[in-house]
């Protein structure tokens, strides 16, 4: 089992690092009541996390039949948002939950007609549903749905943080094996990101290695993708798409990628300059592109 998944927060008191959120979703769980939010930040922040433990604990017993999930950077399509969402918005609740709820994950890869149609069923089926939506670009949100929205920036989480939560992990483990020290230049490397954290220390359990070694293994995939992509080698795409599959945003493999490039020493400098400024302008096709189709895109661009 994925320890993301084993050691997932299960209640509201759990999540660490965004108190500001955590202080409105006790006072919404106590009033049975809520707005429709928006979570905002870097992947690996904890928002879709935050997102089911609220609506667990504002649901209860009735989650299993009240809530869904959508991946809107998936299935971003405008009929998705007039067909399925809402066939779901106008449907009334199953048992007492006081409303069904939906969380619309990376909503940023989702697009703008499809969004003003979000913002339409929002207002016209506020009595049966609440939306949680999550993203990591807050501009790529139209401001309409925004300001229907409580919106909550989920910054980077400290290493403190995650020291905290990494201990929790290494006890119920029962791991002993790596120092304090070992501990903070690990947590420090991962640059505020939790899930990576979490599934690095895995990796790293798995395979019996250091946690020094496990960030070298890391950094080893993204220079041979780099050295791939810059013989021309199109297994590269299949390269990405398990990463995907892995569980990998094209996010973090764009910035595993970008950071392969600046440390490469023996890329021609023009070449270098082509690979970082169709890095950078990946970020702003995941707006209009799924991630495989942006990968085929970035690949196509590289080679």
């Amino acid at each position: 089992m994925l320890w993301t998944e084993k050691y997932r927060p299960s209640n509201i008191n759990q999540i660490v690092g965004q108190e500001h959120f955590v202080m409105d979703a006790k006072s919404w769980i106590e009033e049975n009541n809520m707005p429709n939010v928006l979570l905002y930040g870097n992947p690996g922040n904890g928002k879709t996390t935050a997102g089911i433990v609220l609506a667990r604990e504002l649901l209860g017993d009735n989650f299993k039949d009240n809530y869904v999930e959508v991946n809107a950077s998936d299935d971003r399509r405008l009929e998705t948002v007039r067909t399925m969402i809402k066939n779901i918005a106008q449907s009334g609740t199953i048992g007492d939950a006081p409303f069904r709820m939906m969380l619309l994950d990376e909503m940023d890869g989702m697009t703008t007609d499809a969004q003003n149609a979000l913002k339409r069923i929002m207002e016209r089926y506020a009595s049966n549903i609440r939306f949680i939506i999550t993203c990591n670009d807050r501009n790529k949100i139209i401001f309409a749905l925004q300001s229907r929205c409580a919106n909550y920036h989920f910054k980077p989480l400290s290493n403190e943080a995650i020291s905290e939560v990494l201990a929790k992990i290494l006890q119920g483990e029962a791991i002993n094996r790596f120092s304090q020290d070992e501990l903070d230049s690990f947590i420090y490397a991962m640059n505020g990101d939790m899930r990576r954290a979490i599934t690095e220390l895995q990796a790293a359990k798995a395979s019996n290695t250091t946690l020094k070694k496990q960030i070298e293994i890391n950094l080893d995939d993204y220079n041979k993708l780099l050295i791939k992509i810059t013989n021309k080698n199109t297994n590269a795409l299949s390269d990405i798409h398990n990463m995907l599959h892995d569980g990998h945003s094209i996010r973090e493999i764009c910035i595993g990628l970008h950071d392969a490039t600046i440390d490469a020493k023996d890329l021609d400098s023009n070449l270098k300059f082509k690979f970082l400024r169709t890095l950078g302008e990946s970020e702003w096709r995941s707006t209009t592109m799924t991630p495989k189709v942006l990968a085929s895109w970035l690949i196509g661009q590289l080679l």
